[in-house]
C-alpha cells in the first residue's frame, strides 16, 4: 500500500490565468468603446473586468494554504481582505447590471463608495499576500507580481484624492493591461510552482 503526499492544488493558478485572461478583454473593451464609432453598452466593458477582479479574489483566497506557514497573520489578513473585496465586487457587479438595464446609476455617491472600499479591500488583500510571498526566495516573482495591481490601485487611489474620483477610476483604460500582465504571471508562476510540487512528492511505501 502506498501513503502518497498530497500536493498543492492548481486552482489559485487557475484563477489568476482566468483574471489575466478577462482583464485583457477588458482592456481591449474599453479601446474599442472610446475610439469605435459605436456606442457600446459599459457592459461590454463591465463583464470582463467584473470577472476578471472576481477571479483574482478567488484566486488570493485560495492562495491562502500557500501561505499560511510563512506568515500566519498576513495570510489570516490577506483572506479576510479578498472576502471583503468579492462581498463589494458582488454588489457593484449587481449595481452596474442594474443601472444598464434600468438607467445609468453608477455615478452616484453609493457606486463611489462601493468601488472604494473595493479598492482598499483589494489593495490590501494584495499587499498582504504580496509580503508573505517576499519572504520566501522562491516566491518572490509572485510577490512581485501582486504589488502590480497594489501599484495600479495605489495610483488610482492618490489620484482620486486629489483631482475627484472619477478621473481616479478613469486610469483603468491604461491600468487594467498591467493588472492582466501581472495576474497571467501570478498565474504561470503558480502553476509552475505545483508542477514541481507535484513531481518532487514522493510516493512512500508502507
Amino acid at each position: 500500500m502506498q501513503n502518497v503526499q498530497h500536493t498543492p492544488t492548481s486552482w489559485d493558478a487557475r484563477f489568476f490565468l482566468i483574471a489575466g485572461g478577462f482583464m485583457l478583454i477588458n482592456t481591449l473593451c474599453l479601446w474599442a468603446r472610446h475610439f469605435s464609432g459605436y456606442q457600446l453598452s459599459i457592459l461590454w466593458p463591465a463583464i470582463p473586468a467584473i470577472i476578471g477582479l472576481a477571479s483574482s479574489v478567488l484566486g488570493l483566497y485560495k492562495l491562502h494554504p500557500r501561505i499560511v506557514s510563512r506568515a500566519p497573520k498576513l495570510a489570516k489578513w490577506g483572506a479576510g481582505f479578498a472576502l471583503a473585496a468579492l462581498l463589494a465586487l458582488s454588489i457593484g457587479a449587481c449595481w452596474v447590471i442594474a443601472s444598464a438595464v434600468l438607467g445609468d446609476a453608477t455615478r452616484g455617491v453609493g457606486m463611489q463608495a462601493l468601488i472604494g472600499l473595493f479598492m482598499v479591500a483589494m489593495v490590501g488583500a494584495f499587499i498582504c499576500n504580496a509580503l508573505a510571498c517576499l519572504r520566501d526566495s522562491a516566491s518572490r516573482t509572485l510577490g512581485v507580481a501582486l504589488l502590480v495591481p497594489v501599484a495600479c490601485w495605489g495610483l488610482m487611489i492618490v489620484v482620486g484624492v486629489i483631482f475627484g474620483p472619477e478621473v481616479g477610476l478613469a486610469l483603468d483604460f491604461y491600468t487594467n493591461g498591467l493588472l492582466g500582465a501581472a495576474f497571467l504571471t501570478a498565474g504561470i508562476t503558480l502553476k509552475g510552482q505545483t508542477d514541481k510540487a507535484a513531481c518532487d512528492a514522493p510516493n512512500v511505501a508502507t
